[in-house]
């Protein structure tokens, strides 16, 4: 994890979490660009020497806390399809960008670094990762409760289909703190009808 040293012991753990929360819960009211890590560091109840034990920059910090985010992202998606699966796989498809818009509306400092925080390369791999293991468990539970047939097509339906969807929220929350309803619903929709729509002859 580059920019980060991973702590062993756990007060050192409880350190970082500890800044990485308070990181969050600043970016609800202060900019990105605005942030300093003194400003974290006194908030976090650390000197900023702590701080740089643990984090290399204000961008590490960021780049952490948006990895943990990738790993509730997962979360998620094992939470929900793990649950009894509803009766039309539109209502699974609607339950899961519903998950996903809570964290738009409830995450502390997550809309905030979507929209206008830094673009960190390093964070691509793990983003496409998480994306693959979300398109995973969202096709085995197709595959499971709605007769989704298990071929290299609808799995690759399935990773596209993420990938619309991420769109789709960000489309629904880029003016609207609360999310566009009307979006999120077609979102639902939208991968529904493409994931289930008979193979074309590019398939």
């Amino acid at each position: 994890m580059s920019g980060v040293h991973e702590p062993r012991q756990r007060r050192s753990r409880e350190k970082v979490a500890r800044i990485l929360e308070v990181t969050a819960s600043l970016l609800e009211t202060t900019s990105y660009d605005d942030l300093g890590t003194k400003v974290i560091a006194a908030e976090a109840g650390v000197s900023v020497g702590v701080l740089y034990r643990y984090f290399a920059d204000k961008e590490a910090i960021v780049a952490s806390l948006m990895r943990r985010w990738l790993q509730l992202d997962v979360q998620i998606a094992e939470r929900v399809t793990a649950e009894p699966l509803p009766e039309r796989s539109q209502d699974l498809l609607a339950k899961l960008i519903t998950a996903y818009a809570d964290r738009f509306r409830e995450e502390p400092g997550y809309r905030r670094i979507w929209y206008h925080g830094p673009r960190i390369a390093s964070l691509r791999a793990d983003t496409q990762k998480t994306d693959r293991e979300i398109a995973d468990l969202v096709h085995r539970a197709l595959v499971r409760g709605y007769a989704m047939p298990d071929t290299d097509t609808s799995r690759r339906r399935g990773r596209l289909a993420v990938e619309v969807a991420s769109t789709l929220l960000d489309l629904a929350f880029r003016d609207d703190p609360l999310g566009d309803t009307v979006v999120l619903a077609d979102a639902a929709l939208m991968m529904d009808r493409y994931l289930f729509a008979p193979a074309t002859g590019a398939d």
